[in-house]
């Protein structure tokens, strides 16, 4: 492929030209991205929009050097963008979640204290059971993956699911603190999402 031609006809708007730059190049962009953010859906995610953006900016083009650099510095901005995303709304999951469970108090109480009761629940899970809790519900992996990453069937970590569900909820159940049955609702809730 004369990558120069290819890049001058793309640039003119043929769809053809299109065509060999996204099989040339769509693969080592889809790794470079999960490479950064070891999400399959999100790797595929950021090539798209890639190439999108490609498509639709064309005649605004202005590459200096590598067209394969160009390509892959913009995958790596899109998924670093995102992940930047990730962490400010993090940053402001517990701010929101002490408005809601402190809304109608008076008194604010020690919001830390309430995150280590959740943490103590989430820590006192056995070990495998807690493995996979965090894996699947804190962390967002699917079943399967969790399974393929323990080495064990995706009947038994949902059976592992249940079982810390049902722990947490006895041991809050039997507990002085709704307050963190409820936050750790909430964070879950917001993981979901």
């Amino acid at each position: 492929m004369d990558e120069q031609n290819v890049i001058k006809e793309f640039i003119a708007g043929d769809v053809k030209a299109f065509e060999k730059i996204f099989y040339n190049y769509s693969r080592e962009l889809y790794f470079v991205a999960l490479g950064l953010c070891r999400d399959q859906a999100l790797a595929e995610d950021a090539v798209q929009e890639c190439f999108v953006y490609l498509w639709s900016h064309r005649t605004q083009l202005n590459i200096t050097k590598s067209f394969e650099n160009y390509l892959v510095t913009m995958v790596k901005n899109l998924i670093l963008n995102h992940l930047r995303h990730l962490r400010v709304a993090a940053d402001r999951e517990e701010d929101i979640v002490r408005e809601i469970v402190f809304a109608n108090t008076e008194e604010e109480e020690d919001f830390s204290s309430k995150l280590d009761v959740v943490r103590e629940l989430i820590d006192s899970l056995p070990e495998s059971c807690r493995k996979v809790f965090v894996m699947t519900v804190i962390e967002g992996s699917s079943y399967a993956d969790t399974a393929k990453n323990l080495g064990i069937a995706v009947n038994t970590v949902k059976s592992q699911v249940r079982i810390a569900y049902k722990k947490i909820r006895d041991a809050v159940k039997n507990g002085t603190d709704n307050d963190a049955l409820v936050i750790l609702f909430l964070l879950l809730l917001k993981k979901m999402l």
